[in-house]
């Protein structure tokens, strides 16, 4: 195993629990591999907050540009922060470390980091679904177990 990829993303949890990532530093560790942290800026995370905020009537059908950018930056923040936390564990465990950021559709994105960096193991977080949805809709964790050609590893997201 020479590669070893956190995915850290919006889509899946608020926040990548420290067993997560305490596991992929610990994995990469005992193969001598590289992680690789992968924060997501998701595409639609616009489009999902001004629908819940027009939803509930705090603000009109038009989001102002202003808002769409403020969206966006935090995001991208709190990408920052996620990758920060992976790479202080990375390297008081002196594990070779490498953060990507990208933006994007969370399944195409994983996929192509996975065949661009030679993946070896993802490891991923899952977001709790209700009964319905899960039912009804495949979840895009349900996807990436499907569709990587490597073993992939899901936590769960406990903080909701």
């Amino acid at each position: 195993m020479k590669n070893v990829l956190l995915v850290l993303s919006t889509a899946t949890t608020t926040t990548t629990p420290d067993g997560a990532i305490e596991f992929a530093v610990k994995t990469a560790k005992e193969h001598g591999a590289t992680l690789h942290a992968l924060y997501i800026v998701e595409l639609d995370l616009k489009e999902d907050a001004f629908e819940r905020f027009s939803d509930i009537g705090f603000i009109g059908d038009k989001p102002s540009t202003e808002l769409s950018e403020a969206l966006m930056k935090e995001s991208r923040q709190r990408g920052y922060e996620e990758i920060g936390r992976a790479q202080v564990m990375a390297m008081e465990d002196a594990v070779p470390f490498e953060p990507l950021t990208v933006q994007g559709d969370y399944l195409p994105v994983v996929m192509d980091v996975v065949e661009e960096h030679e993946i070896d193991m993802v490891i991923a977080v899952r977001k709790k679904q209700s009964v319905i949805k899960k039912y009804f809709a495949r979840s895009i964790t349900s996807e990436l177990s499907v569709s990587a050609p490597c073993e992939v590893v899901f936590f769960d997201d406990k903080t909701e």
